[in-house]
């Protein structure tokens, strides 16, 4: 599948809801997202997907349309332009527009069957049949448009070249909402695409566009785990004006509340806890670089309308402010995450021609710019090339950026700000939950007790001593063998830990012992991506006798210094199953990159683990 949407800025938690909802049910899309805003405080290529801007596009023009249009008018007159755009790019494909509030359910079997019998243009209607007694009559429809063009599936053959450039003359200048004298944005012209395109095709699936404007001919059920329209699947449902704090189903009708739609409003929810999981409260705050009235400047209906976009909108994690958001690709097996990196691979490319015109020529320590999380501000942050395994083609080192980039102020790595970023981002731990770290003597540790009342923390002291024994005010605990009772902890933090542990699946079990149901598992450990199993480098016999199958890999060891910590094995998916064996339900790798952030390298992950 080739699909894209169209949004601004704060539109954008919708707009990874959407890719992941795709992308689950499609591994190999191929998925653009169009911004139609400015993106020059955009982080682009940290996105799982595609991003253009307005000027990827040829739009001829492009700068009388921003000056006439509102931000609606503006985002749907651009939608020709952007299937040419993808036409030329993919010729020959099938390419399908969704709007950005729109979340896939389920495979569009349908949609897929009507390509293959060689459809060129497939649209779905408002409505499927007569609603003359409901608020969304198809009088009121009429003025609409017949088809709702939240959703779109053109083929790149020359007659829908010749249409879609038609259709895109025409929104130039006629892409308004003017009712009265019956204009729509983008839809009444769509109304002629049947006439138009000979191998149209109309989709009167119930589960295709379901939305406040067709409720009272659908009935949306959950049963069984999977959620049915009028008793067939659910292919995707449009929130369209939806509001994102989860008050307002839709702000476009009085029909439908939340107190009455019952499944709809489980659905709803559901799709807000996506939302919020996305970064909704980081990207609604971003003002418009395009005004809802026509003129230069922040948006009326944006929350932000003065200062520098975005950065007046950033704090910091455990402090004030909003969170800024770190875009992650989520997988839960090779196959999935391996369909990821094929459809990256420019993605990838660009990242990592970023982080080559970073390495200086003629010195081995250096640093950048970059935004901490941690501090809450910009800051300096240090690289060097200790540690570094490989070198570019000019004879340039490559820096272990995951264990580089400290910040000068808190003097965080790469590694440990992302770490922080994701589990205020992601896990948001509450002041009085119960937290485990497997670590104390740590700056880090430090961090979380000042943060957090309720954490507790451990180093390994030796086999001499018991299990929760404290010397000297450290507390010692074996991860095969704890000391806590069992569901002790609302959240389990392990940074490069797991590997030191001779057997892992002893301690994966203690792990999920003392977690309570519901808690989070968050860990970090030598992870090979594309390896299906873990990579056994040494093992303990029970007599104290270690075999190396590999050289001996000492890592740092706070309690240690001098003699470091054993590495006995790197980590492939295997670890998933491991997790899920000893009782987790649900367990990820969240992958990530920033240049905004200064999260660099093509290693960073983070293994996820829900009891």
């Amino acid at each position: 599948m080739i699909a894209f949407t169209i949004s601004a800025n704060n539109f954008l938690a919708q707009v990874q809801v959407l890719h992941d909802g795709i992308r689950r049910h499609y591994p190999d899309v191929v998925f653009y997202a169009v911004i139609c805003d400015q993106v020059s405080d955009l982080d682009r290529d940290a996105f799982p997907f595609e991003v253009l801007e307005l000027g990827d596009i040829a739009i001829p023009d492009i700068d009388g349309m921003i000056d006439r249009y509102n931000i609606t008018e503006l985002n749907t007159s651009i939608k020709p332009f952007v299937f040419l755009h993808l036409f030329d790019l993919h010729p020959g494909r099938p390419v399908v527009y969704f709007d950005p509030d729109i979340a896939v359910f389920s495979p569009l079997v349908e949609l897929d069957a009507l390509l293959g019998e060689g459809a060129d243009c497939v649209l779905t209607p408002h409505l499927c049949e007569p609603a003359e007694f409901a608020e969304m009559n198809e009088g009121r429809i009429l003025l609409f448009g017949v088809y709702n063009l939240g959703f779109l599936a053109l083929r790149d053959t020359e007659q829908v070249r010749r249409v879609v450039a038609w259709w895109g003359r025409r929104l130039e200048q006629e892409c308004v909402i003017d009712l009265p004298s019956g204009r729509f944005v983008d839809q009444r012209w769509a109304d002629l695409f049947p006439a138009f395109i000979n191998r149209t095709a109309v989709l009167r699936h119930p589960g295709y566009n379901v939305a406040y404007w067709n409720l009272s001919q659908r009935t949306v059920k959950f049963a069984n785990g999977d959620w049915t329209v009028n008793g067939l699947p659910l292919r995707f449902f449009h929130f369209s004006g939806s509001s994102v704090d989860g008050t307002v189903f839709s702000r476009h009708s009085g029909e439908y509340r939340l107190d009455t739609i019952r499944d709809v409003a489980r659905l709803f929810n559901e799709y807000v806890g996506e939302l919020d999981q996305f970064g909704k409260s980081y990207y609604r705050s971003a003002a418009y670089a395009f005004s809802w009235d026509s003129s230069a400047g922040p948006n009326l209906h944006a929350q932000v309308t003065e200062g520098s976009r975005w950065n007046t909108i950033e704090g910091s994690v455990g402090g004030n402010g909003v969170v800024p958001h770190l875009p992650v690709l989520r997988a839960r097996t090779l196959d999935e995450y391996q369909h990821a990196l094929a459809r990256m691979t420019n993605i990838i490319r660009r990242r990592r021609d970023v982080e080559e015109r970073l390495i200086p020529y003629d010195s081995e320590v250096f640093k950048i710019k970059g935004y901490c999380v941690v501090c809450g501000k910009a800051r300096t942050l240090n690289c060097g090339m200790m540690y570094s395994n490989s070198s570019l083609l000019d004879g340039r080192q490559v820096p272990n950026w995951r264990e580089h980039l400290d910040c000068e102020a808190c003097g965080f790595t790469n590694r440990l700000r992302a770490c922080l970023h994701l589990l205020g981002q992601e896990v948001r731990p509450e002041s009085a939950d119960e937290i485990y770290m497997t670590e104390q003597v740590t700056p880090l540790y430090s961090w979380f007790a000042r943060q957090y009342p309720s954490v507790t923390g451990s180093e390994y002291l030796g086999s001499n001593s018991p299990p929760g024994t404290v010397v000297d005010g450290v507390r010692h605990e074996d991860l095969q063998q704890l000391s806590f009772p069992d569901d002790s902890f609302d959240l389990i933090v392990s940074f490069e830990v797991l590997e030191h542990v001779p057997d892992a699946a002893a301690a994966l079990s203690e792990l999920a012992r003392c977690l309570r149901p519901g808690g989070t598992l968050f860990l970090t450990a030598p992870f090979r991506d594309t390896a299906p199993e873990n990579e056994v480098r040494a093992v303990l016999a029970d007599d104290g006798a270690i075999t190396h199958f590999l050289p001996p890999e000492i890592h740092g060891n706070p309690i240690d210094p001098a003699n470091g910590a054993l590495c006995f094995r790197y980590f492939g998916w295997q670890l998933l199953d491991d997790l899920r064996a000893v009782g987790f339900a649900e367990t990820e790798v969240w992958f990530y990159w920033s240049r905004r952030y200064g999260y660099l390298g093509d290693t960073n992950s983070v293994i996820v683990a829900r009891r």
